[in-house]
């Protein structure tokens, strides 16, 4: 049975590909396995979080609206007007709709481009998370990788495109804080990028699934960009103030709860529009009592609070036994290296501990692959796992 050929570029993820790497290799037989491959949250479920579910655990009869509820789209307004003050005034009910999580969202809104320009383009950051390429198949574009090196703080250099790339552009994906390095943008980086998407007209699709996970002081948000563009603006026209825009927005990352499956996309009014009725056709939709556990959630920042400070210990870990400072955001360390497939082999062999390659998470562009000679590590685990784990890093890392 003949399938979508487009589709063969799922094969071999970067997961399978590890496994592949270590397929032949011996494990130490006195260590047990540190896994530090997968960034899936490990502390336990907050107190908030397991109350919730237990107060909400009814009205699961009914069927899910794809708009939500008026409790959750209010809450996220709060959340918004906590987390973004600048942006309080500029979105509206109609700029919000409730997403199971960003992965399907991040896939699904690549449709919603296709076909809307003659030679389309899909921009996609090298190193990639795989549902923002799988957004771009989705969009029936050929994919351009933007390679993100330490030169340009791992973001793509906005000066390096070519104009007539940005004409063929109808989507680009972007993430922020970024997956895998942890940069984060600033204010007049991120107004450069929308002015863009609105001057060339494509789809500006901000993963902000890291953005209540810092270091120091909060990332900026492209809503904050918005805001700021609007003082700028003497435009008298009324128009959408989100166009061009979507940002995306999850529990997994912020409360630890990867498997609600809640979040919320907030943006251009013509595109949730446009994502409602899709979803409402064939996609997933957050069930009523999982969006009042969302609510619940998104209402209380102190379970937050609780989280970053788990991370922060873990990468004080890191300086103590790798002597690296953290990454302003996110939960993972870039780590350089000699060679990174090497590296891991070696690490599993002699120490029991899993990583991905950089190399797995990114593709040749431009002659290079800009996750070569990285490796990535998930710091989720606890702090007496994440302790041992690090001892053993750093006797392979520093024997290179």
């Amino acid at each position: 049975m003949k399938l979508n050929p487009e589709y063969i570029v799922f094969d071999g993820n970067m997961f399978e590909r590890l496994l592949g790497l270590l397929e032949d290799v011996r494990l130490p037989s006195n260590l047990p396995v540190i896994d530090m491959s997968i960034g899936e949250p490990k502390q336990p479920p907050a107190k908030i979080l397991r109350d919730s579910v237990i107060r909400n655990n009814d009205n699961w009869q009914y069927y899910p609206k794809a708009a939500g509820n008026s409790r959750f789209v209010s809450t996220i307004h709060e959340y918004i007007a906590r987390r973004w003050p600048e942006a309080a005034g500029i979105v509206c009910s109609d700029h919000i709709i409730p997403v199971p999580g960003t992965r399907e969202p991040l896939h699904l809104l690549g449709n919603l481009v296709r076909g809307s320009k003659s030679n389309p383009l899909a921009l996609i950051t090298n190193p990639f998370y795989h549902a923002w390429r799988a957004g771009g198949v989705a969009s029936g574009a050929r994919i351009k990788f933007l390679n993100c090196t330490v030169e340009n703080n791992f973001l793509p250099e906005l000066d390096s495109l070519k104009s007539n790339d940005l004409e063929n552009a109808t989507v680009l994906y972007l993430c922020n804080p970024t997956n895998p390095q942890g940069s984060v943008m600033e204010l007049g980086y991120l107004k450069k990028i929308l002015r863009l998407a609105r001057e060339n007209d494509f789809l500006l699709i901000m993963d902000e699934c890291y953005s209540d996970i810092w270091r120091g002081s909060p990332p900026i948000g492209a809503l904050q960009a918005v805001a700021s563009l609007e003082k700028e603006s003497k435009n008298t026209v009324s128009l959408d103030l989100l166009s061009n825009l979507v940002v995306l927005n999850s529990l997994s990352k912020r409360s630890g709860a990867a498997g609600l499956r809640a979040g919320f996309m907030v943006g251009d009014k013509t595109v949730i529009k446009q994502y409602s009725k899709l979803v409402a056709n064939g996609g997933s939709l957050v069930p009523t009592p999982l969006l009042e556990v969302a609510a619940d959630l998104y209402s209380d920042d102190s379970h937050v609070e609780a989280i970053r400070s788990y991370y922060d210990n873990n990468f004080r870990l890191v300086e103590q036994h790798l002597g690296i400072g953290p990454p302003p955001g996110g939960f993972f360390l870039w780590l350089k290296v000699d060679d990174d497939l090497t590296f891991t082999r070696r690490l599993m062999a002699e120490q029991g501990v899993r990583v991905l390659p950089g190399s797995f998470m990114g593709v040749e562009a431009e002659g290079t692959n800009p996750g070569s000679g990285y490796v990535r590590l998930a710091l989720v685990n606890d702090s007496s796992t994440t302790n041992e784990g690090l001892l053993r890093v750093a006797k392979v890392y520093k024997s290179q």
